[in-house]
């Protein structure tokens, strides 16, 4: 028995119980240990992923890491060249970075000569220096039947620069042209061979601060079938922005800042229509589709903007409308306002200047043309004079027949600044939303100011929001309740039903 152990015993029995609780205990630690995986033994497509999002210069390094990784680089088919990232903002290229660019890209190029390379993207200010380079790299391209092809050549500065890459149609090779699925050019010049046949199998066409003709880019856009993503930014025609060819497989359409008089587009399927410049004719021929809408507009009045839209994109069911420069009418032609059925969500940004501090009641002219509406958000930008602007039409003479909002549940307003107009317009939505289930109005303004921004007094805010308040409690039926705030500046009205 234990007790009969000698302390000498008694000792070596303690030990060696302790080594054994250690044994065990490491064993069980050791069982429980994740096993060791290393990096090179995922699988070869998920390193090609990491691989990926590496710098090319870096993805070569790697091939000094083991024997193993001699040629892991190779599994990398997406190479992105960035030289924009590791340069000075607003600097021009010192003549140094650039050769070292031309030099770090041709190096990398070559260790891909002979391979497939699915993506090739070139970031880097235009230089004229470039120029064969860039040829050289859209040559590899072709040769390692790349399917995707970026070359954003932007400077930081391009305003009263004529200069720019015309891109090379000759290298490409009749496999190029069908294989080709995404360009991106910028700051290129386009002049197409002739009886150029287009890219059947593009799907993505991104073109930024191009020099193209009227005829040159609607007789590209005519001959690419498949495409179903197109952004114009910057693209001077000084002419119409017309393809009537069918664009059957068009989703999504952007332009963005072109002196252009005129948009028209022949796509049936176009869900997605992004504009921002001067307010000029927009037309879809068989938009049937039409689900979402992101229009500014910089100079325009705000009715004859709406209308426009509306009855240009009868389908739309989305609509965002900013107008910068706006002028609103309090005169309105309500009999032969079109009534727009798909439409569900607006969002209306508006900035309101001095003089037209007594038309705001004017802009629910607008929403007689959506009876189906069921959210309304309208965001208010203005100058100081539109505290407590005490301007403004009496509702009462407000020149159309009663009308409801049946199917409006929700309302946002921001910028409230306790104008007069901004209150009418408020309270005639109110009245008339039978439906209504949640509204809020901000004294914040997401817009920013016009004028005097450091002289408002903060305490505007607060009250405007009170202002609010105190008016609709007035006016709600007993089925809906204030809400309490943490933020004194926001009034949050909710149903009880």
């Amino acid at each position: 028995m234990v007790a009969n152990r000698s302390p000498f015993q008694m000792g070596n029995y303690l030990m060696s119980e302790s080594a054994t609780l250690d044994h065990c205990h490491t064993k069980v630690v050791q069982q429980n240990r994740r096993p060791k995986v290393k990096l090179e033994d995922l699988p070869e497509d998920l390193l090609g992923i990491i691989l990926s999002k590496l710098s090319p210069n870096d993805v070569i390094k790697t091939s000094v890491l083991s024997s193993k990784w001699r040629y892991m680089w190779a599994t990398c088919r997406r190479l992105s060249f960035n030289g924009v990232a590791a340069c000075e903002p607003n600097r021009s290229y010192p003549q140094r970075y650039v050769q070292n660019f031309i030099r770090n890209v041709n190096v990398v190029l070559q260790k891909y000569h002979g391979m497939f390379v699915e993506d090739l993207e070139v970031k880097f200010a235009f230089d004229t220096t470039l120029v064969d380079h860039l040829n050289d790299w859209v040559s590899f391209a072709v040769s390692s039947q790349a399917k995707n092809l970026a070359f954003d050549l932007a400077p930081v500065r391009s305003g009263g620069r004529a200069d720019r890459y015309t891109f090379p149609f000759q290298l490409l090779d009749c496999q190029s042209i069908s294989r080709l699925q995404c360009i991106q050019l910028s700051f290129v010049s386009l002049k197409l061979p002739f009886q150029f046949r287009g890219f059947p199998s593009l799907r993505k066409l991104d073109l930024n601060l191009l020099h193209v003709t009227k005829k040159d880019l609607e007789n590209m856009l005519s001959n690419c079938d498949s495409l179903e993503w197109l952004s114009i930014v910057k693209c001077h025609l000084n002419d119409e922005l017309r393809v009537e060819h069918p664009l059957n497989h068009l989703l999504y359409l952007r332009v963005v800042n072109c002196a252009i008089t005129k948009v028209e587009f022949n796509a049936a399927r176009l869900s997605t229509f992004v504009y921002k410049g001067e307010f000029v004719p927009v037309i879809f021929t068989q938009s049937l589709q039409m689900e979402n809408a992101n229009i500014l507009f910089f100079r325009a009045v705000f009715q004859h903007a709406f209308a426009a839209l509306i009855n240009e994109i009868p389908s739309i069911q989305n609509l965002t409308l900013h107008v910068l420069f706006q002028q609103l009418e309090t005169r309105w032609d309500f009999c032969n306002l079109q009534k727009i059925s798909q439409l569900r969500n607006i969002q209306f940004l508006t900035h309101i200047f001095k003089e037209d501090v007594d038309k705001i009641l004017y802009l629910v002219s607008s929403l007689r043309a959506a009876p189906f509406i069921e959210k309304l958000e309208v965001h208010f930008g203005g100058c100081k004079d539109l505290w407590f602007a005490n301007k403004g039409p009496d509702r009462q003479h407000l020149p159309h027949p009663h009308f409801e909002y049946s199917y409006l549940k929700d309302m946002h307003i921001t910028g409230y600044k306790g104008a007069r107009g901004q209150l009418q317009f408020l309270l005639h939505i109110v009245e008339h939303a039978p439906a209504l289930q949640s509204l809020t109005v901000s004294t914040t303004q997401l817009l920013p100011e016009e004028y005097f921004v450091d002289t408002v007094d903060r305490s505007f805010f607060g009250r405007a929001a009170w202002h609010a308040r105190y008016h609709l409690s007035q006016k709600l039926s007993p089925t809906f309740w204030l809400s309490s705030s943490a933020d004194p500046d926001i009034c949050t009205v909710h149903s009880c039903l």
